[in-house]
Order: structure tokens, then C-alpha cells, then sequence
């Protein structure tokens, strides 16, 4: 699956999260996603990329998992059908009508639902030991085999899993007890006799869960394969400080600053991303320590990424050349919100957020981010096999890095809102676009096309727009070949087509819309900057296959398939299963 420019293909982002299906528990799940493999298959997409799929914690981010193998359980398909052990009795006893009904509507409440498919998988564990582990059938069988061939991440992930149930679900292993708060110390504790048998049950049942996990998954997967629909994963460029990761191998991690984004006019979340940054909180690398053991931390977590998904994104490649870091934790943002830089450094005794391991302001030390950062990417590729790998190169971007992405055969992102002829701030023309490249009109990280156009009708009309707000949509209709005095006054389905066309007519090899930017509706799954519950809970209203018959959608999913077509975007793995049928 490396990338061929000549292969071009289409495809959509779905955040696994937000799918539906009738039968679901309250949140995206395998069978969902199975269904939206159909759903590509029907409509001649290629390519179905998600977001991280990993463990998260409190937070529900994607983008702070708990584990950097570990696969969430809250996005299991959780049936007795689908869970070896579990019976309907046990299954209607927890998961109630009354409980369900309340689940599928609204917002994910994740406090409910993960107790939910844990309290669950419990019950379907408790009978699987009794019925299958001690009888030593042949599902037991495979599930030991599973152990054994994951044994390299397994217990350490199944131990910190256990801790934190001891802990009432808090993973933050500072603030542990003593006797856990290191690995070596934790598996000495967990040895004793007051421990050992409680914590090698539930050791065993975590295992048991990354089982399913990694078998429902590899089912998506074989399914996408048969299909001809490529799945995209994302491999965040951080793991959560409290993850088992940074648990488990503190030497990897310097704990000491958190790593982030400097601050930039697109995202203004809030005051203290305007004025200092994004502090994301995940701890920097050591990087000596990482080449001195020859990467092998990360070699292991692009062989999960790749048994999984053919293409993968890795997220916020510029961290791999130099990442902005913050002194202090997200915790204590706002005792610096009001402060001066000087003010701040009296706090942290001494330092300010920063480039790591250094900024680009000399050629030297611009030089030496590029050299590093290439040597980490190549590492990165040769462990990925025959995966495909594309760099979200986004925000504030040194001049080297892209030309790098191009010598190396990496895509880089493509927004064309963003691409931008310096000297009149112009749109670039469509055809001038990389052909080695990802083209989209926004990640999960920014606004639908329909709340963009809308903003930019509201600008145009405001008092405050006047000129600047009219030149600004000339300008789009120039970049969209739309000529017209009088633009729509919101996304008309006319217009929508359009933006769509002009999407799939660039050069680049893969052209990706986010599902809502498909329907063109202006739903959000994540607002950067915000921490409320309610980010990444968002769900679409309906399963894809009902959007199919909606007068309201199905003509936008229609005419997306028949730009397909027209581009030459129908990849060859199904035109292959088209002949064989």
C-alpha cells in the first residue's frame, strides 16, 4: 500500500466515535464502523480514515490515549453475539431498555457507557473462565495464544489497567500509592500474597478485553480488504503523561515539559491559547534514550498502527523536528494567563515556552531540526513496511519541512482555504496543488465547508467586513471557477457540488472530506481549545445507510460517487472485486 501518485484515490474521515448503527450501546463502534466499510464499498470510496483508536482517558481525547497499543474498549461491539461468554441474561440485566434509550440519545455520556461495556465485559470474562479457560477449548487456546505473542506491551498495559482500578479509574500514577508508583515497584507489590490472586484475575481480564479488541478489529479490517476500501489510521505524535507508556518507561519521557503548539491567530479557543499557546500536556522525549535502544518503543507501535491500517496519518509531524514545550502542566495555565514573560520565568525559575530541542531562528539550527527530524521519519518508514504514511504538516511549518516530506515520498496535507499566493493573498489555482499530497477542506480540527461559508457570508455583511469581507469571497469564487456578482447567501446543494468537484479535481493523489463536509452540515466533533465534556461526544444523527435514502443527502452522496467517477478516483482494488463479481 505504499503510495502510488498515479493510483489517485478518494475518501472520507468518520471519527469511529460518532457512527451509529441501530444496535449500538451509545457510541461508534466495530460494527458501525463494518457498516461504514459497506457504505464506501457502495459508493466506490477508497479510503475510510479514523482517528486514533487507542485507550483514552478521562478526557475522552483521542489524542491523549492511555496506552499507545491498547484499543479502547468503549468502542467495542459489545453483544452476545460478538463476546464470547457473555449471555443474554447477563446482557439484559445491565444494559436495560430504559438505560439504552437514554445512551443513544444526545451526546456520548462516556462515565455511563464505558461502565456500561466494562460492568459487561466483566460478566462475559467470569463466564469465560469458567466455561472455556478451565476447560482448555480451543477459543481458550487462542486467547492464551494472544498473550503470548503480545507479551512485549501486554502485562505492563494489564497491570497499569489494574492499578487504575484500584484507584477508582484515576490514571494519574503521581499521585498512586507509593508501592504502585513505579512498574518495578508496582510488580513487586502485585507478587505479594495479599495481592497476587486479585490482581492476576484482573490482569487476565484486561487481556481478555484486548482480545476482543484486537480480534473485532482485525475482522474491520479483513472486511475493508475484501471490500477494497482502504482504512487510514493516526498515530498521535504524543502519548497522555498518564499513560502506561510514560508509567512503565520513565527513561523515555522527560516529564519535566509538556509539549504543545505556540500561539496562532486560526485557533482562539481562549485567552491563554492567544497569548501563550496550546499546552497539550504530554510529556517531551528523550530521544538519546530512544536511538540507544534503536528506537524499539517506537518500532513497536508502528507494528500495531500497521497490522491494523494500510495508510496511516501521523499527527503533528513537526514535532519530530523541533515541538513547542511548556514549562509547566495544563493544571497551572491560568496562574500564568495574566502574567508578563519575565513575571513567568520568576514562577518556573527561569524558562518560557519554547522550541524543542531548539527553535529555527539560524540556518545552523534550522539545519541540524531538519537532519534530526529526517532521521526519525526514515526510521518511521522503514518500520512501517508496506503502510503508507501521511504527515499532517499543519500550523506554524518551517520552510524545510515540506520540500523533506516530498524527497522522502511522504503526503503532506493540502487545504486549499490555506493555500494562499503571498503576494495578494490569493487562492492558489487547483491544478497547481501537490499531487503528493492529501487534499481536504479541513481536519477534525477545523470548522465544516458550511460553517466557513457561513462566517464568511456574516463577514461579508457585517459592518466591520466591507471591503475586505467582499474580496475575500471574490476570491473563493475565483478559486472555485464560479463567476458571479451575487454569490449564495449560504451552502446551497449548488454550491456544495461545487466545492466538492473542485476537490477531487486537484492533482492530489488522495482527496479526503470529512463526513459532515459530505452531508454539508456544519456539526463539530472537536472544538480545539475547549475542555468542556462535551468535545468529542458529538455522534452523527443517523446511521450512513439511512443518509443514503434522505432526500435532504443522498443526492450529495450520489453526486460525490459520480465525481468519483469522473476524476478517476475508483481504486483498483475494487474495480478488481467488481470483475471477479
Amino acid at each position: 500500500m505504499k503510495l502510488d501518485v498515479k493510483n489517485k484515490l478518494a475518501g472520507i474521515l468518520v471519527p469511529v466515535f460518532a457512527l451509529r448503527h441501530t444496535d449500538d450501546l451509545g457510541i461508534g463502534d466495530t460494527t458501525a464502523m463494518a457498516k461504514a466499510v459497506e457504505f464506501c464499498a457502495r459508493h466506490q470510496i477508497g479510503v475510510l480514515q479514523v482517528l486514533p483508536i487507542n485507550e483514552t482517558g478521562g478526557d475522552n481525547s483521542p489524542y491523549n490515549a492511555i496506552s499507545s497499543i491498547a484499543l479502547d474498549p468503549a468502542l467495542l461491539t459489545v453483544s452476545t453475539e460478538s463476546i464470547p461468554g457473555l449471555t443474554a441474561t447477563d446482557f439484559d440485566a445491565l444494559a436495560t431498555p430504559e438505560l439504552l434509550a437514554e445512551l443513544r440519545t444526545g451526546p456520548i455520556n462516556y462515565p455511563q457507557l464505558k461502565k456500561l461495556k466494562t460492568d459487561l465485559l466483566r460478566k462475559a470474562f467470569q463466564n469465560f473462565s469458567k466455561n472455556e479457560l478451565q476447560a482448555g477449548t480451543k477459543i481458550a487456546q487462542d486467547f492464551e495464544n494472544f498473550r503470548k505473542e503480545n507479551d512485549a506491551w501486554l502485562p505492563e498495559f494489564t497491570l497499569f489497567r489494574t492499578i487504575v482500578d484500584e484507584h477508582d479509574g484515576n490514571t494519574s500514577w503521581p499521585t498512586w500509592q507509593k508501592r504502585f508508583s513505579t512498574y518495578a515497584q508496582a510488580r513487586e507489590s502485585a507478587a505479594d500474597n495479599d495481592l497476587r490472586n486479585r490482581f492476576e484475575e484482573q490482569q487476565t481480564f484486561w487481556s481478555f478485553v484486548q482480545w476482543i479488541a484486537w480480534t473485532q478489529w482485525g475482522e474491520v479490517k479483513s472486511l475493508a480488504d475484501k471490500k477494497g476500501v482502504s482504512l487510514m489510521g493516526d498515530l498521535p505524535f504524543g502519548v497522555s503523561r498518564y499513560s502506561a507508556d510514560v508509567w512503565a518507561h520513565p527513561d523515555l519521557f522527560d516529564l519535566k515539559w509538556s509539549c504543545g503548539a505556540p500561539p496562532e491567530t486560526y485557533f482562539q479557543g481562549d485567552l491563554f491559547v492567544q497569548k501563550w499557546g496550546q499546552n497539550w500536556g504530554m510529556p517531551y522525549y528523550k530521544w538519546t534514550a530512544h536511538k540507544a535502544e534503536d528506537y524499539k518503543w517506537w518500532k513497536q507501535r508502528i507494528h500495531y498502527v500497521t497490522k491494523l491500517f494500510p495508510y496511516y496519518r501521523i499527527d503533528h509531524v513537526l514535532g519530530f523536528f523541533r515541538v513547542y514545550a511548556f514549562p509547566w502542566l495544563p493544571e497551572r495555565n491560568w496562574e500564568f494567563l495574566e502574567l508578563t514573560e519575565e513575571q513567568a520565568k520568576e514562577l518556573t525559575g527561569g524558562d518560557l515556552p519554547q522550541f524543542l530541542p531548539r527553535d529555527d531562528e539560524t540556518a545552523k539550527s534550522a539545519a541540524k531540526n531538519c537532519n534530526e527530524g529526517k532521521a526519525l521519519l526514515k526510521m518511521l518508514m522503514s518500520a512501517s513496511g508496506q503502510s503508507g504514511i501521511v504527515a499532517e504538516d499543519l500550523g506554524i511549518v518551517p520552510d524545510y519541512v515540506r520540500p523533506l516530506l516530498q524527497k522522502l515520498g511522504i503526503a503532506g496535507f493540502v487545504i486549499p482555504i490555506f493555500e494562499r499566493i503571498e503576494e495578494d493573498k490569493s487562492f492558489k489555482p487547483k491544478d497547481t496543488l501537490p499531487e503528493l499530497g492529501l487534499a481536504t477542506y479541513g481536519t477534525h480540527d477545523h470548522m465544516p465547508i458550511a460553517r466557513f461559508y457561513d462566517d464568511l457570508v456574516t463577514w461579508w455583511h457585517s459592518p466591520d467586513g466591507g471591503d475586505q469581507g467582499w474580496l475575500e469571497i471574490q476570491r473563493l469564487m475565483t478559486f472555485l471557477d464560479i463567476k458571479t456578482d451575487d454569490p449564495p447567501k449560504h451552502l446551497t446543494p449548488e454550491l456544495h457540488a461545487v466545492f466538492l468537484r473542485t476537490l477531487l479535481e486537484t492533482p492530489c493523489w488522495l482527496t479526503v472530506l470529512m463526513i459532515t463536509d459530505l452531508l454539508g452540515t456544519s456539526q463539530r466533533f472537536n472544538e480545539p481549545g475547549s475542555s468542556g465534556g462535551s468535545n468529542w461526544s458529538q455522534r452523527l444523527a443517523k446511521p450512513l445507510d439511512d443518509y443514503e435514502v434522505d432526500p435532504l443527502f443522498a443526492g450529495k452522496i450520489k453526486t460525490f460517487q459520480e465525481l468519483i467517477q469522473e476524476t478517476h478516483r475508483i481504486p483498483k482494488a475494487q474495480k478488481k472485486v467488481a470483475a471477479v463479481k
